[in-house]
């Protein structure tokens, strides 16, 4: 039986939200004839027949500034009420040793904001909605805060290489959150998150860090792409933890939250191939028509995918007043997370 929520005075809600999706298009034919694997793996194993990608002159933080101003006016807000600006990105910045949350701050025109950074990669969104939503909570003059998830994760991928197959659904694009103290809607119920840092060296870039620094030559050009070491181990260790990880981190949040998968109306969840999607559905006793599978037109998008489902359910009417939502994630780390909300 679910518990009563929160009163209004001491909640967090989704007052506004928006994404932003370059122009640029790669299909399936393309990622099929750049790394010789067949098409049909992409179409019916991964479950993606293309995605979006940004130009040369299409940086994340740009992209991110669009998404923004897109929640802002969607929360119908002033920029100079936001008290917080929180970008969570998994890849690339513009720049190094610079301030992408920065740049959003003064572009959106939120000049009294407070702003920074959380990396955790695929679930960054979902902890920057919790961090802002803790934040806003404890502070009783704090009252907005967004938060912007922005990647252009393509640029990761050497699609020669194909022991990295499982980073070839990489897309680019941005969506944004505005959260709003003392909410009577669209409130954050409850987080939860783990982690198993026994896999964290599995999956990385292997050329720029302070172990191989940018002023010493790659020993190969792959260094400078993402690269999976050991695939065929890593996706031995998922199979066993993957989807036991996955699953109890959305039921841990819900404990918390007063509620079971019982009560679910809608998931949405980062993109991962499909069986796997149909995995966690299964588990959790939920039809898939209760899910958004983005993959096929738009590919993983990292800390973007959950934000952007629940935009593009938005528009399309899916999510009605009083609907449980789970927003939920697997990310490199290895990190699994979930954030509870009720509408």
């Amino acid at each position: 039986m679910s518990l009563p929520g929160p009163s209004c005075r001491d909640t967090v809600g989704i007052s506004g939200i928006g994404y932003f999706l370059p122009d640029g298009v790669l299909t399936s034919l393309e990622m099929s004839r750049r790394s010789g694997i067949p098409e049909s793996v992409f179409l019916e194993k991964i479950g993606i027949g293309r995605k979006h990608i940004a130009g040369p002159g299409l940086h994340p933080a740009e992209m991110a500034v669009r998404a923004a101003n897109s929640a802002i006016k969607n929360a119908g807000i002033d920029p100079l009420e936001l008290d917080l600006v929180v970008y969570c990105g998994l890849g690339h910045y513009d720049y190094r040793f610079w301030s992408p949350a920065a740049k959003v701050q003064d572009k959106t025109g939120a000049k009294n904001a407070y702003s920074f950074e959380i990396r955790n990669g695929c679930n960054g969104g979902n902890l920057g909605l919790h961090t802002c939503k803790e934040l806003l909570l404890g502070d009783p003059e704090k009252e907005y805060a967004l938060v912007v998830c922005s990647e252009k994760l393509s640029m990761a991928i050497n699609y020669q290489n194909i022991r990295s197959v499982s980073g070839f659904s990489f897309a680019d694009g941005a969506a944004a959150a505005v959260l709003e103290k003392n909410s009577s809607c669209n409130q954050l119920l409850a987080y939860a998150g783990i982690t198993d840092g026994s896999l964290v060296d599995y999956v990385k870039i292997p050329h720029g860090g302070t172990q191989n620094p940018p002023s010493v030559c790659p020993s190969h050009e792959n260094d400078f792409f993402l690269s999976v070491d050991d695939p065929e181990g890593l996706d031995l260790i998922f199979s066993r933890i993957y989807l036991e990880n996955y699953l109890y981190i959305i039921n841990e949040a819900l404990r918390k939250s007063g509620y079971s998968s019982r009560d679910i109306d809608y998931l949405f969840m980062n993109q991962v191939k499909r069986s796997l999607t149909e995995q966690i559905m299964e588990g959790l006793g939920l039809d898939l028509s209760k899910t958004m599978i983005t993959m096929k037109e738009y590919g993983h998008m990292g800390s973007v995918d959950t934000l952007f489902a629940l935009a593009r359910a938005q528009e399309e009417g899916w999510v009605q007043p009083g609907n449980l939502v789970v927003l939920a994630g697997s990310a490199i780390g290895f990190t699994w997370a979930a954030t509870v909300l009720k509408f």
